[in-house]
């Protein structure tokens, strides 16, 4: 009797984890993959670890959603203290479905674990408190399931993906199409987020995302070896380098190709290396910033402790062997922000927001606010103190996501043009960064035959899991020079 209770039981918790998981989490990478969980089998033996692993899927299905690793962990508590908790609060609500998932189903695992899974459905049983605690728990259910950041565009594509119902024409041209028949495969059984995101982060690390290299045009990118080899392929006058924040690479091929056309337009003559290259996925920017410095193995724990200039020393960072050059520093944004004061120490000149704000460049106003990039690209000469042996890096942030309109002006329809019908978001940050390309032209054409310039990015945008898919999953650097 006690055996054919735990084994009812039992199976009711699998029954209630998966169903519960397919409403709340049916956006997630998890499944893509399947719909029933094998791992679910094994922890649901025992309450405690079913509450463990309750709320170990919902931290892995943010971090799943956004291509991260747990050690992306580490790096967000070394700065709870510097973090944009408005940018904070707009993921949550993003994502809120995964917190409903967290809510409701440790509620009801909590409630039927009290009641020793004995429901009873006689209404007239109920006392008064209870039918309204009842009514109060079933009207908050079916309002968690209304989803106000599904569209009408990312619903039917959702749809396709799941069914590969996709017409000739899509199947046969669209890299987004070709992404959803490589990468997502819909078998009974799934591999949660936490398996998922756990395995990534010990196993694959080190490699390209899977399907990336089929993807992403190998043949006109290559993989990027190191900068230094780059940089000193020639004694340059001047080297401007600019992290671009979140740059939109368009698994779209046209769009893709737009974006190049505006930085290179208006400009002859010019030699262009391109590269493709993996991203950070456990540190994101200050992983970007961090491998353009020392372009190795280093500790991050320590680069963040302590001064640039004495990590650079310690590590025999590559950049301290660049002699004879106006070190300069600039970002749009704070230099709070993950302790970037410490970067003072190295560069002649630093300039960071509020630093900008008193040479009167204007301010974009959005999540994360700061001066706006295209205005320091465009009067960059303001913050240098010589014509020549400048060694400048940039670090853009007014695309960092959710993005708000810089301009007014449309490069394109978005309403008419895939993906970028799919999301307001995705037609924002393509004339932004078409905006920015304009001013980086512009640059270019006044920079001197001798001088460098070199754009990145710090990572992909970072997207939620069904939006990400539209970009491809490297990061592409051009190294730019005059004839």
């Amino acid at each position: 009797m006690i055996i054919r209770s735990y084994l009812k039981n039992y199976f009711f918790r699998v029954f209630l984890l998966n169903i519960l998981a397919f409403v709340y989490l049916s956006d997630t990478y998890s499944f893509d993959f399947g719909f029933i969980s094998i791992q679910s089998l094994i922890y649901s033996i025992h309450i405690y670890s079913l509450y463990f692993f309750i709320f170990f899927e919902t931290i892995s299905a943010f971090l799943s959603q956004y291509g991260l690793d747990f050690h992306f962990y580490k790096l967000i508590l070394n700065n709870i203290f510097s973090l944009n908790y408005d940018y904070v609060a707009y993921i949550l609500y993003e994502n809120i479905s995964i917190i409903y998932y967290l809510i409701f189903t440790t509620l009801i695992v909590f409630y039927l674990e009290k009641k020793k899974y004995g429901i009873n459905f006689k209404l007239k049983s109920y006392t008064i408190y209870q039918k309204f605690y009842l009514f109060s728990f079933i009207i908050a259910f079916i309002l968690s399931n209304i989803n106000p950041s599904l569209s009408h565009h990312s619903l039917i594509e959702r749809i396709k993906g799941a069914t590969n119902m996709w017409t000739e024409i899509e199947r046969n041209s669209s890299y987004d199409v070709k992404y959803y028949n490589q990468m997502v495969k819909n078998h009974f059984f799934r591999n949660e987020n936490w398996f998922k995101t756990l395995k990534y982060t010990f196993v694959y690390s080190g490699s390209f995302p899977a399907g990336s290299k089929e993807l992403m045009h190998i043949d006109d990118h290559k993989y990027f070896k190191n900068f230094e080899k780059l940089i000193n392929q020639k004694k340059f006058d001047n080297i401007y380098i600019i992290i671009n924040e979140s740059y939109p690479n368009f698994r779209n091929q046209d769009l893709k190709n737009n974006l190049f056309q505006k930085i290179v337009q208006n400009n002859e003559n010019l030699n262009i290396q391109k590269f493709k290259k993996k991203w950070n996925r456990s540190l994101t920017t200050q992983g970007a910033e961090m491998e353009f410095f020392c372009d190795k193995e280093v500790d991050f724990d320590e680069f963040q402790e302590i001064e640039l200039n004495i990590f650079l020393d310690k590590n025999n960072c590559w950049i301290n062997n660049i002699k004879d050059k106006n070190f300069v520093y600039i970002h749009s944004f704070k230099e709070s922000f993950f302790n970037r004061s410490r970067y003072k120490n190295f560069f002649y000149k630093s300039y960071f927001w509020e630093d900008l704000k008193k040479f009167g460049f204007s301010e974009c106003i959005q999540k994360f606010s700061g001066i706006c990039d295209h205005d320091i690209m465009d009067n960059m000469d303001m913050l240098l103190d010589r014509e020549n042996n400048n060694f400048v890096i940039f670090l853009t942030v007014n695309n960092h996501i959710p993005v708000e309109p810089i301009i007014d002006k449309q490069y394109i329809n978005c309403e008419k043009n895939f993906p970028l019908n799919l999301s307001k978001q995705f037609c924002t940050i393509y004339n932004n960064q078409m905006f920015f390309n304009e001013s980086v032209s512009n640059f270019i054409s006044r920079m001197k035959k001798n001088d460098l310039f070199v754009l990145f990015s710090d990572t992909p945008p970072m997207f939620s899991g069904k939006r990400r898919i539209h970009f491809e999953d490297t990061i592409d650097i051009y190294f730019i020079s005059k004839i």
